[in-house]
């Protein structure tokens, strides 16, 4: 019998299944919401001039909106002419239309910058509107489960890595021979002494980009099982291991302590498992237990020493009862419902042990270590500077590779979908002979680690004159001087930094790992292209293509010559249903058509010229990357505030809505001002008021559900 079922068997199932369901149904049931009313700008009877929207809104909306969203047509059932008194959360979808120059359509006259900055402005002003009892919405932290990455953190750091800051020495300085010092960096990739997880447990989706995303970490019922199969594993792994192995394993060391001795001064061994199992249910539950919680899994433990266990089979039943505890697998599951105490208001601020787990789970996808912990004991989280400084550590600890890396910045850069992408092996052969599509992972990686490490500008995603290369990438690319040589096939290539000769290289945007995840097997995709662009650079994804709609370019000659994949495009575009979409999405992706499906430059296609020339919404030109690049950079703020955008939600982990607006742009405002390092993201974002504070489950508007 395996010991989750002796567990159930000591439990009984039906308590054990009630606790876990009492956890499960806090993130199943649906709270009524409350409506919180709008402020409403309405003229006064005795002076109806007085009104911005009438005076100032409406004639914008006549002139461009009305055509189309007015009382006689109104597509999308949207009626604009008598919105004015719509709730803020029902602006929403019509404030990021106009923000991200999507409405009016491209081929309709378009508002001057004043005029959509007034209805923009105006919009905002109705966001604000919104209170709760006169206080800003910090928006629900609904308890939702452990994502897949953060099981295998969370058990690696209660089981195999000691408890102490684990700062990192990376500093990507060069070697006597030139190459790079990649000591502790990114790559190569070291192996996860929890990588069974992802065998047990199903993969994540990432519907809103990420997995931290609440509304898509539920429990279904299946998946208690598959805990109980996890947490066997990991205890098997560690207790049944050898002692030269596991030497330096504290759940080993400390199991083989209470076993063997020496004891602490003054207590027997049931004491001592007592005291241990306190401190590890502590970690795992991420806040404090009491002596009288931590009495049931002592009780575990004396039950199965009665029927005649021995130690080893006796302590992995509270061991394993820890670890499939709703406390456990949920976070955010310990604050009652209705709040903290029936008088209590429809926001309230995160304890300290909350806003330690938050952190950690923001930056290292994993629980809080001792110097957190004892952080949050003393207080000195609440106070912004020891905020700050806790994250700047954490910033600074090997954790963070398996945390923020790769949780944020490669999901943003939506890292797993490019790596699906795989060229034409025929045409593309050397791809595949040079193992290239793994060094270009590696060199974006590096790319991305160099930014973490040295806290620079995030802009330099877009732009920048440096970068890693490898002598099988320079050789692909085309890259002359290089400093390095050819290596043996057997050995690992050697990484140098370099400094671009153009703007054609550099930055995340001309990766190879972006150009060849975004192409088609046998050609480019400015589809795909403009399309990520949208998505992760300006942070305006398009909307879906119509399901009647046929997407597939079919190779097409005229006199002759085969047509080149914008001229292609331009074919496409001439069917009305595919025209508004792709007028937005072409231009960005026609930018990289330099760049063949498998990142090399090139200057003609199909014995023809390449057509490289664009424009953004703004009407702003470019010919080829280098000016396309410029034309990003001259909207930096909408590309930082993206950015925020995005890492906002990833720490929240829930979407947007529209009273976080104010805080994107205090926070947008405030990079800005630090010259946009990513340290001062990542600082504000955990300063802000929504990252410390949580709406009573039972106030709020009701969410917009995708």
């Amino acid at each position: 019998m395996s010991t989750g079922y002796q567990l159930m068997r000591v439990l009984g199932p039906t308590k054990w299944l009630i606790l876990f369901a009492i956890g499960l149904s806090l993130s199943w049931v649906e709270v009524p919401a409350v409506r919180v009313g709008a402020v409403e700008t309405k003229p006064s009877a005795d002076n109806p001039t007085k009104d911005p929207f009438a005076q100032q809104v409406r004639p914008v909306l006549a002139k461009y909106c009305f055509s189309c969203h007015g009382e006689k047509k109104k597509a999308a059932k949207l009626d604009l002419a008598s919105f004015a008194a719509a709730k803020p959360q029902d602006w929403k979808h019509i404030w990021e239309r106009v923000r991200g120059r999507q409405m009016p359509p491209a081929d309709q006259p378009q508002p001057t910058a004043a005029e959509r900055e007034l209805l923009l402005s105006w919009i905002e002003g109705k966001f604000a509107g919104h209170t709760l009892d006169g206080r800003p919405d910090p928006g629900p932290l609904p308890p939702r489960r452990l994502n897949l990455r953060e099981h295998m953190n969370t058990f690696r750091d209660l089981a195999f890595a000691k408890d102490s800051g684990r700062p990192r020495r990376t500093s990507y300085t060069n070697k006597p021979d030139g190459s790079v010092n990649i000591y502790q960096a990114v790559i190569p990739p070291a192996e996860h002494p929890c990588a069974f997880v992802a065998r047990h447990l199903p993969q994540d989706t990432t519907d809103g980009r990420f997995d931290t995303i609440g509304d898509n970490l539920s429990v279904p019922p299946f998946l208690v099982e598959k805990y109980l199969r996890c947490s066997k594993t990991l205890l098997d792994d560690v207790l049944n291991a050898k002692p030269s192995v596991a030497r330096e394993w504290p759940l080993f060391t400390s199991v083989a302590r209470l076993r063997d001795g020496p004891l602490p001064k003054d207590q027997t061994q049931r004491q001592a498992v007592a005291a241990y199992l306190k401190d590890f249910a502590s970690r795992a539950f991420r806040r404090p237990v009491t002596a009288e919680e931590v009495k049931k899994y002592v009780r575990l433990y004396d039950t199965a020493l009665e029927r005649g266990d021995d130690f080893d089979s006796a302590i992995r039943l509270p061991l394993q009862a820890i670890l499939t505890s709703p406390r456990f697998v949920l976070l955010w599951a310990d604050t009652p419902a209705g709040g903290r105490g029936k008088d209590a208001g429809p926001v309230h601020a995160l304890d300290d042990y909350e806003l330690a787990a938050r952190l950690s789970y923001f930056l290292w996808s994993s629980i809080p270590d001792r110097e957190l912990l004892q952080a949050a004991q003393q207080g000195k989280l609440r106070d912004p500077e020891g905020l700050e400084l806790q994250t700047r550590r954490m910033l600074r600890d090997l954790r963070v590779l398996d945390g923020f890396l790769a949780g944020f910045l490669c999901q943003w850069l939506q890292l797993d979908k490019l790596d699906r992408a795989t060229p034409d092996a025929e045409r593309y052969a050397p791809y595949f002979q040079h193992n290239l599509g793994e060094l270009m992972r590696s060199e974006l990686l590096l790319f991305i680690d160099a930014i973490l490490v040295e806290d620079r500008s995030i802009l330099e995603f877009i732009d920048a004159d440096w970068g890693f290369l490898c002598y099988p990438l320079a050789q692909h690319y085309g890259i002359d001087p290089f400093p390095g040589k050819k290596q043996a096939a057997n050995v690992p290539p050697a990484w140098y930094r370099v400094k671009f000769a153009d703007r054609t290289r550099g930055g995340a945007l001309t990766s190879g790992k972006v150009l060849t995840g975004t192409s088609h097997p046998l050609r480019t995709s400015p589809v795909h292209r403009g399309k990520w662009v949208l998505e992760t650079v300006l942070g305006t994804p398009p909307p879906p293509p119509p399901p009647d709609v046929d997407n597939v370019l079919k190779d097409e000659k005229v006199d002759g010559k085969r047509l080149t994949v914008p001229q292609l495009m331009a074919r496409h575009r001439n069917n009305a249903a595919c025209s508004s979409c792709h007028q937005m999405i072409d231009p960005l992706g026609l930018a990289f058509e330099n760049f063949d499906p498998v990142g090399r430059w090139r200057d003609r296609d199909e014995d023809q010229p390449i057509d490289a020339r664009g424009a953004l919404s703004d009407g702003r030109k470019f010919d080829g990357v280098a000016e396309f690049k410029t034309a990003l950079m001259a909207r930096k703020d909408e590309f930082t505030r993206n950015f925020v955008e995005q890492m906002l939600a990833y720490a929240l982990g829930r979407r947007l809505e529209f009273y976080d607006v104010a805080t994107v742009k205090q926070i947008t405002r405030a990079v800005a001002a630090d010259d946009y390092k990513l340290s001062r993201v990542v600082v504000e974002i955990v300063k802000c008021y929504p990252f410390r504070n949580r709406r009573t489950e039972s106030a709020g508007p009701k969410e917009d559900k995708p």
